[in-house]
């Protein structure tokens, strides 16, 4: 039987994981790795790199990374969208030809979706080699609140990546299968899950491998690069001159470094009393810039971020009162997304519910083995699981007054639908007209558009009551919602599943689909398994590569240029480095072999 993975794509963070037995594990990277941060670059030669190398590439050049994208998968570009990007990303959200989302990278410019579907091939690529075969089938991941046009982007991401979808699966659900199936968990769970770039809560019950989702609520725009942000304000408030401070704030590069050092302190705060900061600002050739010092303690992170956990607590309020529960009712908590490490979280988490969070799953991987166990439950077809999730926000029609009446209302049961009857706007209408929207306002305008649905060959002579519009929603276990608008006096009927997600042309997804097919059989290799040990082998060299580009970089940044013998080690890791980037770009399987072993022994 072939083999079949669970994916969390996530904001800042990736991982893919299978499961044997019911039992999942994380699947490593063949660098050692258990995540692949969600990045991808491309590099002045036009070479695109991914994960660790991308990171690296966004410290010298962080216009040319796309980082932090699935904020905006599925989202149809506006100019607000693309301004409130530019104040958090150094890159820009230009349109594409469907009004879809796209990153421009320097020359070039990736839709969204290839984005993601670069990042999904990656994980696809570090499955097979440890399978040792084609990995097609994999269950994904993603955001309670994601709507149907990012549900629907999402799986055109797995197309480009040659994935079979076998399901979306919510994240919380994800991880509580994680921790039920794991450590045989009954009763009622909250999943506490707050990424980088995104917040879920979800009310579970569970029991005897039945998942029912009692209610969900979040914020799509809100995670761990909040927080940073809060640190990076703090740090520039450290620079005094205010023309200095001013340059820095418009450099994009010491921005980004900024971002780096606060990412850096947050990590250091959450395991020790205090973070020292040391380092120089918008550095010229010979190391002369704006100087930075200054510590920050644990104490006076908690305070900068306050507002941030008031926050995070709101919306686990807002899950409660849907699921009509107090915090007392809750069994166990359970924490999801690397940001939970942060002990103010865990303090305020246990205060609320009185009781201490359950970690006993590593929060960072949780999603991806839940998903692998859900995939090969799928696969196998002997699922212990049953899963019955619901609507996360509420879907409607616009009507006359620019208002809404609301279909399907938030955390509905999965599958349902619901049908309401409308009428043309005026008489003499040969085509009715029906916008979809999503969203708990009761002003279209507050909401989501998500499309609408147009029903033709009407009568033009009638009058608007002889025209009874029956118009049906209906969401699948998924999440993925078709409409149905059909004329009660003729019979005409419309059924679509909402169009309006500014997806690729066909043409250009299996374009892209090919490049991404192209680009991981790109080795010169007959046999599939020699195709796997020169992609694994190229994977090893790529994870020492990156390795040494750090050592080198930070040699450079301590400028001992008058120590002979770290200048002398400085020049050498750059010869290694020039020499190593044309053998993993075309050398032999045994000359990456050996230019991995010289490399590691440098840096050794």
């Amino acid at each position: 039987m072939k083999p079949s993975i669970g994916i969390d794509l996530g904001t800042t963070n990736s991982a893919v994981a299978t499961a044997s037995s019911g039992e999942p594990h994380i699947i490593e990277r063949a660098t050692g790795q258990r995540l692949l941060p969600s990045l991808v670059g491309i590099t002045q030669s036009g070479r695109r790199v991914l994960g660790e190398e991308a990171r690296l590439l966004a410290e010298t050049a962080p216009d040319m990374v796309a980082s932090a994208t699935k904020r905006f998968i599925g989202q149809r570009w506006t100019p607000e969208l693309a301004a409130r990007s530019r104040q958090l990303y150094p890159y820009t959200l230009v349109a594409g030809p469907t009004e879809d989302v796209r990153i421009k990278l320097g020359a070039t410019t990736l839709p969204i979706v290839q984005v993601s579907g670069m990042l999904l091939s990656e994980l696809r690529g570090d499955a097979e080699d440890h399978f040792g075969a084609e990995v097609r089938k994999a269950v994904i991941t993603v955001p309670a609140n994601f709507t149907d046009a990012q549900r629907q982007a999402t799986r055109e991401a797995a197309e480009i990546a040659g994935l079979q979808v076998l399901r979306l699966l919510n994240e919380p659900t994800a991880a509580a299968m994680a921790y039920g199936l794991s450590h045989g968990f009954t009763g009622t769970a909250l999943v506490f899950d707050l990424g980088g770039g995104t917040f879920d809560v979800s009310v579970l019950e569970v029991k005897d491998g039945v998942f029912t989702v009692l209610a969900t609520a979040g914020d799509p725009y809100f995670g761990g690069d909040d927080f940073d942000n809060v640190l990076v304000q703090w740090l520039l408030s450290h620079v005094q001159d205010a023309p200095s401070r001013e340059r820095i704030t418009h450099d994009r590069v010491a921005v980004q470094y900024l971002k780096i050092i606060a990412e850096r302190a947050k990590r250091e705060v959450s395991t020790a009393a205090f973070s020292r900061i040391s380092t120089v600002l918008a550095p010229d050739a010979k190391g002369r810039g704006i100087p930075l010092e200054s510590m920050l303690t644990r104490e006076f992170f908690e305070k900068l971020v306050r507002p941030k956990t008031e926050h995070a607590l709101s919306i686990v309020e807002k899950a409660l009162s849907d699921a009509m529960m107090s915090a007392s009712q809750v069994d166990v908590v359970l924490l999801v997304g690397g940001m939970t490490r942060v002990p103010l979280l865990r303090t305020l988490v246990s205060k609320h519910f009185g009781k201490e969070p359950d970690s006993r799953v590593d929060p960072d991987e949780a999603v991806a083995l839940g998903a692998a166990v859900h995939a090969a439950e799928l696969v196998d077809k002997k699922g212990k699981t049953l899963l019955l999730d619901v609507v996360g926000a509420s879907l409607g029609v616009q009507v006359a007054g620019g208002l809404v009446k609301p279909l399907l209302k938030r955390n509905t049961m999965l599958p349902c639908s619901a049908t309401e009857v409308f009428y043309p706007g005026q008489d003499g209408q040969k085509a009715v007209r029906v916008p979809v929207v999503q969203g708990e306002s009761k002003r279209s305008e507050e909401n989501a558009r998500l499309g609408q649905v147009v029903l033709g060959g009407l009568d033009g002579n009638s009058l608007r009551k002889d025209h009874a519009i029956e118009v049906t929603f209906a969401m699948d276990t998924e999440g993925l919602l078709s409409v149905t608008a059909t004329d009660k006096a003729s019979g005409k009927t419309e059924v679509v599943q909402v169009d309006a997600r500014m997806d690729l042309s066909t043409r250009e997804a299996e374009a892209l689909a090919q490049q991404e097919e192209k680009h991981r059989n790109a080795e010169p290799t007959l046999d599939a398994e020699e195709r796997r040990k020169n992609r694994h082998a190229r994977r090893a060299l790529h994870g020492a590569l990156v390795s040494v580009r750090k050592v080198h970089k930070e040699l450079q940044t301590v400028g001992e240029a008058d120590n002979e013998e770290a200048q002398a080690l400085i020049e050498q890791l750059a010869a290694a480095i020039v020499e190593a980037e044309g053998i993993e770009t075309s050398g032999t399987l045994e000359a990456v072999q050996a230019m991995t072993v010289k490399l590691m022994q440098l840096i050794s």
